[in-house]
């Protein structure tokens, strides 16, 4: 980006006068140090699902931080009808914003306009990302991050946070196939070239055709858009998938439908459920059209003059074929802003496809997979969680495509392996101050389950655990009697469901955070330093 010729210092001497105003936090300034803007923090909050362990869960993710030092975030922020260019970056410590000098060079210290609100947007841009007609790559696109909408900060003498979000939005999509549709061979048919095990959905016959995604980013920070006639989408995972359909309405309810799902779940008279098994789960980053408003509140502040609207619909033209030579064609017309996502329920039986959608919800990333909690990253760096959780049992298998960790394989166990070793994390126990993962949702018979005093270490990455035969005795409704010592023992984002995490007069002395019964939240415990071994 040629920023010499596009980002000139404004002139600020009749903006430094100042005036109380009704935030108590702006003061009138002694000198000129009380102008200047000081950046103590950036959130990706509003973007990502945030783990709780001894890393800095407050920090921004490693890779936003390593874009902020290579490349920065090109800011502009503005008080009236007065506008100023910086660049935002990070220097492995600590962040700073400069504007930019008459070589076009960022080293001047960004200073406020003058008292009240500004109005700031800016983006990070990935370097993938700023040439017209090349391939994008999935992170690439995730990784186009922006501020929110007219995003407000009031001038102050004190460190400021810089809020961030994706700059483009999400359609995620289920393709549950009807059970009645069979193979020439009786099995069950599933999506042509389909695998289960491939991290990538290039030999899949599934297309999302005629959607408008991100062309590139200009030298200018503006996105061009493009509609592209065919796209091969993002394969996520592959999911049981049960939905419910009531009784004289027909009408369908869908995990993603919270506690109208859950409701008729155990509603058997009311709701037929309709199991679809292993089911693949896809994903496409797209252009955001913006909610319809009155003042095009959503639009964000970098679009062309052409897009500064919200008066567009994006759509997707799904294209599927099953093994047994089955074709499919469904539309489906969507409305999203800047980091928002909807979630598609394409619904494939012997007549016809149809489909269910969400509508739009915040776009939130949860990405703890290899590289977060890794076996050992193929850049041989620690996780980004921190190395405590280097070596986590985890209810998968390997993957060598994503990790080296084929050494490490021993962590990758089935779910009867993961309970018989959770069960064994006690004083004394086998597994003893051993790490665990969950990265689903997770059933434990407490009939099977060792009545035991936890002195491990469980982050269950806000999955729910749900407890089954707690009446098997009168007192036995709890996961775990007790917890450990200090760090040496830690719960972590845990919900439970049918019970209990801790028995009613646990003595609970580890670490306790983000943890839920029912939908109650069991009070965070934080141990003293001191209570470290």
């Amino acid at each position: 980006m040629d920023i010499k010729n596009k980002y000139i210092s404004f002139a600020m001497g009749a903006l430094l006068m100042w005036s109380c105003n009704a935030h108590d936090d702006v003061q009138t300034p002694a000198d000129d140090e009380a102008l200047l803007i000081r950046v103590g923090g950036v959130t990706t909050a509003d973007m990502t699902v945030t783990a709780t362990t001894r890393a800095d869960a407050t920090a921004a993710p490693g890779w936003l931080n390593k874009g902020l030092n290579e490349l920065g975030m090109n800011m502009v922020y503005d008080l009236g009808t007065t506008e100023q260019y910086a660049l935002l970056t990070y220097d492995g410590s600590s962040y700073s914003m400069n504007i930019y000098d008459t070589e076009g060079k960022p080293k001047i210290p960004a200073k406020w306009l003058g008292n009240g609100a500004h109005v700031f947007r800016g983006a990070y841009v990935p370097k993938g990302l700023r040439v017209a007609n090349t391939t994008k790559t999935y992170t690439d696109l995730e990784q186009y991050t922006s501020l929110p909408p007219k995003k407000e900060i009031y001038a102050t003498i004190q460190q400021i946070t810089i809020p961030t979000q994706h700059r483009l939005a999400r359609v995620v999509a289920y393709v549950l196939i009807d059970n009645s549709i069979k193979n020439f061979n009786g099995d069950k048919t599933k999506l042509k070239g389909y695998d289960a095990d491939a991290t990538h959905a290039d030999n899949t016959k599934l297309r999302f055709c005629n959607v408008d995604v991100l062309d590139f980013v200009d030298t200018d920070g503006h996105p061009i858009w493009k509609t592209e006639d065919k796209v091969i989408p993002h394969f996520i995972k592959e999911e049981n998938i049960t939905i419910y359909q009531e009784t004289g309405t027909n009408n369908y309810v869908f995990p993603t439908d919270g506690t109208d799902y859950d409701s008729a779940k155990e509603n058997s008279s009311k709701y037929t459920a309709i199991s679809y098994g292993a089911s693949p789960c896809y994903d496409i980053i797209v252009r955001p059209t913006y909610t319809v408003t009155t003042n095009k509140a959503m639009v964000m502040g970098d679009e062309l003059d052409a897009n500064n609207t919200d008066a567009n619909k994006n759509k997707i033209d799904f294209e599927l074929t099953l093994e047994n030579g089955l074709e499919y064609e469904k539309t489906f017309t969507f409305d999203l802003n800047a980091n928002d996502e909807t979630v598609v329920y394409l619904r494939v039986s012997p007549e016809k496809i149809d489909y269910n959608s969400t509508g739009s919800r915040l776009w939130k990333t949860q990405s703890y997979d290899d590289k977060y909690y890794g076996v050992d990253n193929s850049d041989h760096e620690l996780s980004m969680a921190g190395s405590s959780w280097q070596r986590a049992y985890t209810i998968a298998t390997t993957n060598p495509a994503i990790t080296d960790g084929s050494a490490y394989s021993y962590q990758y166990i089935t779910e009867s392996d993961y309970l018989t070793k959770l069960s064994q994390a006690y004083a004394g126990g086998t597994y003893d101050g051993c790490y665990f993962i969950l990265k689903s949702d997770l059933t434990i018979d407490l009939s099977t389950f060792a009545d035991i005093v936890f002195t491990g270490h469980l982050d269950a990455l806000d999955h729910t655990i749900t407890l089954t035969n707690t009446n098997a005795t009168d007192t036995r409704k709890y996961l775990f009697k007790g917890l450990g010592t200090g760090w040496n023992s830690e719960v972590l984002n845990t919900k439970i469901v049918g019970g209990t995490l801790f028995n009613a007069d646990a003595e609970i002395t580890g670490h306790v955070s983000n943890c839920w019964n029912d939908g109650t939240r069991i009070a965070d415990v934080t141990p003293n330093l001191s209570d470290v071994k």
